[in-house]
């Protein structure tokens, strides 16, 4: 049950550029379908590496590496 709680690093790094894109997209940096382009692609990385945790993948330390 505890391991339900660990996140990997990839997901939390694709969610910070999910945050960084709103970000642009609020300054008028980018159009709307700049934006919703990048966002599908991000959101169908985050499905992928959700797809891939499994015991042996929440266990791997690897998967948890400090964000820097």
């Amino acid at each position: 049950m505890e391991s339900m709680n660990k996140v990997p690093s990839k997901i939390i790094e694709i969610e910070t550029s999910i945050k960084l894109f709103e970000y642009l997209k609020r300054k008028s940096v980018i159009d709307d379908g700049m934006y919703n382009f990048c966002i599908n692609k991000l959101l169908n990385k985050i499905e992928i590496e959700k797809s891939k945790i499994n015991e042996e993948y929440i266990n791997n330390i690897d998967n948890y590496k400090l964000l820097t």
